[in-house]
């Protein structure tokens, strides 16, 4: 059994990491609740849907790009690379030669608060994640012209590591093993645990103009934590370090969008 991380911004609430933003609270508490449900749902119901027309894919697109994690909160200890990782897509996006624009935080969000006021002012809380972004999309489509609106976000997924290798969304990745003495390594302590861990992801979804979801799907970036040995050898638990390294590796961050968005915008 592995320790979790005392922090609870690296832990997983769910396998899709969905916890609604903190800068717009809903009035009521059970519209917020649905809402974030809803949301959930959508992504394990159909975690890949894919809707492509070869044709569109074969031309230079112009994308309306949404702050990471504008709907669903990035986890504590992912914020502080939100502004790269924005980058880090641009740049995919118009390395392809399709270009981009985008909104500031504080207006896309106050967009994205409307939008969910008018949706539980005006229906039942029941899929009103899709409702208030179908209305949210459309309100934007009214003032910027686009071929789609693409939604990123970061979140935790969770993993397990075997043979100090983990698969998930798409990638293999290495963790790292800290403070393995002599005598561990010798016995081969750090290959014979089975460790479950978090993965970090992109999670993409794509809307078409009148606000229908026509694409979604994860892609691999890093593994969130190195895996610490120091008490390994006596308790047979090794514990979880938040890595400081945690979305630097550039080769490792272009393989994840790539994964993310292929095939709907294939590297």
């Amino acid at each position: 059994m592995v320790r979790r991380p005392h922090d609870r911004g690296s832990r997983i609430e769910t396998r899709s990491g969905c916890k609604p933003r903190r800068p717009w609270k809903l009035a009521a508490s059970l519209a917020a609740l649905a809402l974030v449900a809803s949301a959930c749902a959508l992504f394990r119901e159909d975690p890949n849907l894919q809707y492509i027309d070869p044709a569109d894919a074969e031309k230079p697109r112009h994308f309306m790009v949404l702050p990471l994690n504008l709907a669903i909160e990035a986890p504590a200890d992912l914020e502080p690379a939100l502004h790269d990782m924005f980058g880090a897509i641009a740049g995919y996006i118009r390395g392809r030669g399709d270009s981009i624009e985008t909104l500031s935080r504080d207006d896309a969000s106050a967009q994205w608060a409307a939008a969910i006021q008018k949706v539980t002012a005006s229906e039942a809380l029941e899929n009103n994640f899709a409702s208030a972004m179908r209305v949210f999309v459309a309100n934007l489509a009214e003032t910027h012209t686009f071929n789609a609106v693409i939604a990123p976000s970061l979140v935790y997924r969770t993993t397990k590591t075997r043979e100090r290798t983990a698969k998930w969304d798409g990638v293999f990745r290495k963790m790292k093993v800290i403070n393995l003495s002599d005598t561990a390594k010798k016995k081969g302590l750090a290959r014979s645990f089975t460790v479950e861990i978090s993965g970090v992801s992109l999670h993409v979804m794509i809307f078409e103009p009148g606000g229908t979801l026509i694409f979604q799907k994860y892609g691999g970036l890093d593994l969130a934590h190195n895996v610490d040995m120091a008490n390994a050898e006596f308790t047979l638990s090794p514990s979880l370090a938040l890595r400081e390294d945690l979305l630097k590796d550039g080769e490792h961050i272009g393989e994840g969008i790539g994964k993310a968005f292929d095939p709907y915008l294939p590297r």
